[in-house]
């Protein structure tokens, strides 16, 4: 017992350690470069005129993040400001999260597999390449620390804990909240968790709602009016380009908050959504669940893959909050190999061909992602706890 615990001690002294020397090593530029720091930095930078997300222009980003990246940029200053020292700041930032990803992920799989199986799934974890990159490209770690502490919490009966870190999540990013069909399957009071993760939700969109009137609106509403993009559903439409919305100006005009920038949807988003709904809730009755942790975790999975299948976007930083679900439900050699494909495939789209302009690698990439997503919801159905 005794030294598998010094072995969780050295598995987080090493991946911090390490990721602490890319930081002091590389360039900010460098190490962010198809990234989207410098992108956050020229958002966070408004606020040196007084511009405030949600109040002064609409965010395409949920509240946690865009607060949290000014309060970074102000700290920057006191170690003489610029793009270095806020990517290095908010680098470290996602450092922390991504540290409490891994250890959150060894307790998760100590209560599922036990001790050894733990330390083993925090030496995948650590070894991984694209957590890793998109800690320096994105700030996803902290959709993915969310997911995994509202589990954590819920695993360890404080329900109140977890219905307010899927709210946090939710204000974060909305995927935190995928994790509410499967637990509430679980939990001894649903309306309570419920009503929790409502009440969090809603103090933070209501209070920006009163600040920011038509921008915080704006805001929330933005993300139904975006186009297609990288996904089967892109291509049907001939959105050939990524999920990016242009310059730091437009935040300041209403109109490209709800204005499309590619083509409009061929197939009707309320069939679309009405399809899926109708597979995903036969989906929900068929999948085997007992209400052990591993069955939650799996229906989990299964949620945000339906998910990502419907979805109009995809994002490869995605990946981030993907990859420790399915190492929680395949903790073997299957599980490792998807999530290698997987990342070789989104690898290849981004940043090899979109980001240099190879847009006609495209349909590959993402008819490769669609099919491995395919197969991740069929090794879904076929788990057993």
């Amino acid at each position: 017992m005794r030294r598998l615990y010094k072995d969780n001690n050295l598995i987080l002294l090493l991946f911090v350690s390490f990721r602490l020397m890319m930081l002091a090593t590389f360039l900010p530029e460098d190490l962010t470069m198809f990234g989207d720091y410098s992108y956050y930095y020229q958002l966070a930078s408004l606020s040196d005129k007084g511009f405030i997300p949600f109040i002064h222009y609409w965010s395409e980003h949920l509240p946690v993040f865009p607060f949290l990246s000014i309060g970074i940029y102000k700290m920057a200053k006191l170690f003489g400001g610029g793009y270095g020292s806020y990517a290095r700041l908010l680098g470290l930032t996602m450092l922390i999260f991504d540290a409490g990803n891994l250890w959150l992920l060894m307790r998760l799989a100590k209560r599922i597999y036990g001790e050894e199986k733990s330390i083993l799934l925090g030496w995948v974890y650590s070894l991984l390449f694209v957590p890793l990159i998109f800690a320096w490209w994105t700030f996803e770690p902290m959709t993915a620390f969310f997911i995994l502490l509202s589990l954590e919490f819920l695993f360890s009966g404080k329900e109140g804990f977890s219905a307010i870190m899927v709210g946090l999540g939710a204000m974060t990013k909305l995927i935190p909240m995928l994790v509410m069909p499967a637990v509430i399957r679980v939990c001894s009071s649903r309306l309570k968790y419920v009503t929790t993760v409502a009440i969090t939700v809603g103090f933070i969109a209501g209070t920006l709602l009163l600040a920011g009137g038509e921008m915080a609106m704006a805001s929330f509403l933005s993300p139904l009016a975006r186009s297609s993009y990288q996904t089967v559903w892109a291509l049907m439409d001939g959105n050939l380009g990524t999920g990016l919305l242009g310059s730091v100006e437009k935040h300041f005009d209403l109109r490209y908050a709800f204005t499309p920038a590619g083509n409009p949807p061929r197939f009707p988003e309320w069939l679309k959504a009405l399809v899926f709904g109708l597979l995903y809730l036969l989906l929900y009755r068929k999948v085997r669940f007992e209400n052990a942790p591993r069955d939650v975790i799996n229906l989990v999975t299964l949620t945000i893959t339906v998910f990502l299948l419907w979805s109009k976007g995809w994002s490869p930083q995605w990946q981030v909050f993907l990859f420790p679900l399915i190492l929680l439900m395949m903790p073997g050699y299957k599980g490792v190999l998807y999530i290698l494909v997987l990342s070789f495939v989104n690898l290849m789209e981004w940043p090899l061909a979109l980001g240099h302009n190879l847009n006609h690698l495209l349909p590959m990439t993402v008819l490769l992602r669609t099919a491995i997503f395919l197969l991740l919801l069929v090794e879904c159905m076929k788990i057993r706890a």
